[in-house]
């Protein structure tokens, strides 16, 4: 990608990503994908665990809420094993 967020029509490059939010009862992340032809977000999920359950929900909503050609997706994030876990999901 050479750090071009750009794409040419909705639904080519998703960008995503995962923060964490302080709340009186402990922290909240928060996962989020954002379209980067609209710039708007897609999706995004809650959980009081930052894991590849959280990241694969979230990207399970993006997907069935938008219609999206298969082999057309690029889904990129930084960096965060909770991307590249190889780990069994509950």
């Amino acid at each position: 990608m050479n750090r071009d967020f750009t794409a040419p029509a909705p639904n080519r490059l998703w960008v995503t990503d995962l923060t964490m939010v302080p709340t009186g009862e402990g922290p909240l992340w928060l996962s989020a994908i954002r379209d980067a032809f609209s710039r708007r977000v897609v999706a995004w999920e809650t959980s009081a665990r930052a894991d590849a359950c959280l990241v694969l929900a979230t990207l399970e909503y993006a997907l069935a809420g938008r219609e999206v050609e298969p082999g057309q997706l690029i889904h990129h994030a930084d960096h965060g094993c909770q991307y590249t876990s190889g780990s069994q999901l509950g």
